[in-house]
């Protein structure tokens, strides 16, 4: 059975157009992947589009594949390499914006990932959440 060995939570909003996940070190292609849906991976990066002005990420790194999460809206899952290792989010709302700064821990790492989306409602939680996405970021080394 697998095993969660951390969860990351970056607190700050991201807001307005969160444009996908990229590697902190290395140069991503994240702004030039054709999503063709919502998800797709490239060099050192995941773009995500996804039309929501707030959004919160949760990163997890598992020691194998994770169970599946039914309750979640969207589902998505594939694989990144992350040269450094080293995560953060990105947005285009106002320039090139990062949010926080993730270690997955481990450099030059062919990564699994499952990256599960879930918009706030207003039976779900108080007014000032709802819109809110909320993404999970599950990673977990290739075999």
């Amino acid at each position: 059975m697998t095993q969660i060995i951390a969860e990351l939570l970056d607190r700050q909003e991201i807001l307005k157009y969160l444009t996908g996940i990229a590697d902190v070190e290395e140069e991503s292609d994240v702004y030039d992947i054709d999503t063709d849906g919502w998800i797709e991976t490239g060099d050192n990066g995941i773009a995500i589009e996804i039309d929501s002005e707030r959004c919160l990420i949760k990163y997890e790194l598992w020691d194998g594949a994770p169970p599946p999460l039914d309750s979640w809206d969207r589902s998505w899952s594939g694989s990144v390499r992350f040269a450094s290792g080293k995560v953060c989010t990105l947005s285009d709302y106002d320039g090139n914006t990062a949010y926080g700064e993730e270690s997955l821990g481990r450099r030059s790492t062919l990564w699994q990932v499952t990256i599960h989306r879930k918009a706030l409602g207003h039976e779900e939680f108080t007014p000032d959440l709802v819109g809110v996405t909320l993404l999970k970021a599950q990673f977990w080394p290739a075999s």
